[in-house]
């Protein structure tokens, strides 16, 4: 809708603005090298450019550091496009909007919230996304929950926070909110961007067709593709944030599915894919990041002196032969999961 305004050019998500910024490529200063870099990435040829274009129309614009490259860059798919200003769609920026906020200190962060429910049933029908609709929940958390602490501290002049469900009910009422938040007008043909989207955006009604219609109310239904007990656990697993946004939900979680949740988010967060039984077993330099976190917590081997080579006649405290070692086969890091 945004890339439909005469004045904005949104292309499609980016990502390399945070990857990039990896300070093992060592790219902040190198801006030639951060230039090749992006023209090199998949997702930026997704956007149709020419890189000797962009390179001729970087060189112009003189960039001294990553920033420049990036804005030099996004400069250049608006003129394509006839436009003046540039934006970005990607998702996963939510958990960098404080980043993103000191590197771009005139940028402005528009938050789409949408009902976790559905967007955790949505990823779990990608081949990319999660392994479960429970954990493409998780990922909804996350991303929510830290988009609006950056949101606090930005304030209101910075960031604003809209919800998927408003703007399929008045679209014209929420875009004209939006606009007068970027200081731009409100232009019809951002109600027409379904026309336009193809030549917009090739490919993207591979993604969904719905891609290709007006904002539409109940497209699709998160319980569709989802037993009883899955729909309980996203239930369970979303209803925190699904209370705090004020979205409908069916009722407080049942103990069993909270625990259920419970589990489901120390296996995706602690140690995805791999057997917690394995953790001990693992080659010291190939430890999962919470187990070296939990040796932290191991009762240290006291020192032993004696006269001679096996001979312990101080020999250290602690429990028997016969009692249990202190585990370090679990525990967490960080905070742990939601759910009420």
């Amino acid at each position: 809708m945004l890339d439909s305004h005469p004045r904005l050019a949104v292309p499609g998500e980016s990502e390399f603005i945070i990857s990039l910024r990896d300070p093992m490529l060592r790219l902040r200063r190198r801006p030639e090298a951060a230039l090749e870099a992006i023209l090199s990435n998949e997702k930026f040829r997704a956007w149709g450019l020419d890189p000797d274009t962009v390179r001729s129309d970087v060189a112009a614009e003189g960039p001294t550091d990553f920033v420049d490259v990036v804005r030099a860059v996004y400069a250049s798919f608006a003129r394509l496009h006839g436009k003046v200003r540039w934006g970005d769609k990607t998702p996963g920026y939510a958990l960098h909007l404080r980043t993103l906020a000191r590197l771009f200190p005139d940028a402005r962060f528009v938050h789409l919230i949408r009902d976790g429910r559905e967007v955790a049933a949505s990823l779990a029908e990608r081949t990319w996304g999660p392994s479960s609709a429970v954990s493409g929940a998780f990922w909804w958390r996350q991303l929510v929950a830290s988009a609006r602490r950056a949101g606090t501290l930005l304030g209101p002049d910075r960031y604003l926070e809209i919800r998927l469900e408003d703007l399929i009910c008045d679209p014209e009422g929420v875009l004209t909110r939006v606009c007068d938040f970027l200081g731009e007008k409100f232009e019809p043909e951002m109600l027409d961007y379904s026309a336009t989207i193809e030549s917009r955006y090739p490919g993207h009604h591979e993604r969904g067709e719905h891609l290709l219609r007006p904002p539409t109310a109940g497209l699709r239904d998160w319980r569709a593709a989802l037993s009883e007990r899955d729909e309980r656990l996203l239930e369970a697993a979303c209803r925190r944030w699904l209370v705090r946004l004020g979205y409908p939900t069916e009722g407080p979680a049942l103990p069993l599915a909270r625990a259920q949740v419970v589990g489901m988010y120390l296996r995706d967060k602690l140690l995805p894919g791999r057997p917690v039984t394995l953790w001990a077993w693992l080659d010291p330099g190939q430890r999962h990041p919470v187990t070296r976190m939990l040796d932290r917590f191991r009762v240290p081997r006291r020192s032993v002196r004696g006269t001679g080579p096996g001979d312990r006649r101080n020999p250290p405290s602690g429990p028997g032969p016969n009692l249990p070692r202190p585990s370090t086969s679990s525990g967490t890091s960080g905070s742990g999961p939601e759910v009420q």
